[in-house]
């Protein structure tokens, strides 16, 4: 059986394409390549926790090497420094397990359980902007509806003041 110089070339042509894409893909080795600090801050940016198990030193590193703008503007340097000691208390104390209160308890049947605290009673004044629905990012300002009443009251005033004026130049003067 005689193989064909067109079937050599189909076979050497998708040879040299599966090379090109094994190429072309990133190995897990060069995936690896980065520095653990780093893989511990992407491991944050993934979700905004920090789900993988890493050194101690990899956390400190990490603490180190924080962007000033994600140190400013988020929550990074407590959840490295919650892995950390998570880390440092070893395998029976899991860093990301907590209660669900973020007071870091295990929630063993052994702690207390926790009573909540009642919230204090709205004031008027709270209870009247709540009922305006100006606690959400996309409601109007209070000061807005503030200045909005102050600027009706000022016109109504205005035209109450002119009409007052017209209706006295309109009425006939005392015999004198």
């Amino acid at each position: 059986m005689r193989i064909r110089p067109a079937a050599t070339t189909l076979a050497l042509l998708a040879l040299v394409a599966g090379l090109a894409a094994a190429a072309a893909m990133p190995s897990s080795a060069a995936a690896s390549g980065k520095p653990c600090w780093e893989q511990v801050i992407d491991d944050w940016l993934d979700n905004g926790t920090i789900d993988g198990h890493y050194k101690a030193a990899c956390y400190q590193q990490a603490l180190k090497h924080v962007p000033e703008d994600l140190r400013d503007y988020s929550n990074i340097t407590d959840a490295i420094s919650a892995a950390l000691s998570g880390s440092l208390r070893g395998p029976g104390g899991g860093g990301s397990t907590t209660d669900g209160t973020g007071s870091g308890n295990s929630g063993s049947s052994t702690d207390k359980p926790r009573t909540p605290q009642a919230a204090p009673a709205q004031s008027y004044y709270t209870k009247g902007i709540n009922s305006l629905g100006t606690t959400k990012a996309s409601s109007i300002p209070v000061p807005l509806l503030v200045l909005a009443a102050l600027g009706t009251l000022l016109l109504l005033s205005a035209g109450g003041l002119a009409a007052h004026k017209r209706l006295k130049a309109r009425r006939p003067a005392p015999p004198g």
